[in-house]
């Protein structure tokens, strides 16, 4: 008599999956060596992931997951300092060896989501995410919505660089050195926004 499917099973696996990833690309992956590494058959990825790209679907899932903390999160106050100390602290839960190759993992689909013939998309649809959290906070401020619009695209866009030189550096202190530098020409720029606001 057959086991009965356990779905936690495919979660556990997608676990191993990104800890092997750490090592190796979404390019390089296949069923057969994916199987072998993890001591497996690939009949087990074909039953839980069905095709390729299914499971590379379910990778950057899997790898966007790691975000989902960062939704509980709120800042002590609506102030901007309490705001940028938040976003620090979410920052700096990725700077580490398994955040570092996550993230390279997640710029990578990216960047293969840009020429696909059916993209993804989960890492276009965080980007925008985040941007329309931080618009709809300065709007809070009184910044004008297409102010406020291109405000937080640009700090959220200056922070995926941060990421990014991080995947290429691999220097936590020098990205959290870079993070602070930006904070402070965030809150000076919503200073003077407030200013003329105020005016």
């Amino acid at each position: 008599m057959a086991r009965p499917p356990r779905p936690e099973r495919k979660y556990e696996l997608l676990d191993q999956i990104l800890d092997h990833l750490l090592d190796s690309t979404l390019a390089d992956l296949t069923f057969r060596s994916l199987a072998d590494a993890l001591g497996i058959s690939s009949y087990v990825l074909v039953y839980h992931f069905g095709n390729r790209e299914q499971l590379v679907t379910e990778i950057i899932r899997g790898i966007m997951r790691r975000l989902e903390p960062l939704t509980t999160l709120r800042p002590a106050s609506d102030s901007p300092e309490d705001v940028v100390a938040l976003a620090r602290r979410a920052f700096e839960l990725g700077l580490d060896h398994r955040g570092r190759h996550l993230q390279r993992l997640e710029f990578e689909a990216s960047v293969q989501d840009v020429v696909a013939d059916d993209p993804r998309r989960p890492s276009a649809e965080s980007l925008e995410h985040w941007c329309g959290l931080l618009a709809k906070w300065l709007r809070g401020r009184g910044l004008p919505p297409r102010a406020a619009r291109s405000m937080a695209r640009t700090y959220v866009g200056a922070v995926m660089g941060l990421l990014y030189e991080f995947v290429l550096s691999g220097d936590r202190h020098a990205a959290l050195d870079s993070f602070d530098v930006l904070a402070d020409g965030f809150v000076a720029h919503l200073d003077r926004a407030a200013h003329r606001i105020a005016s």
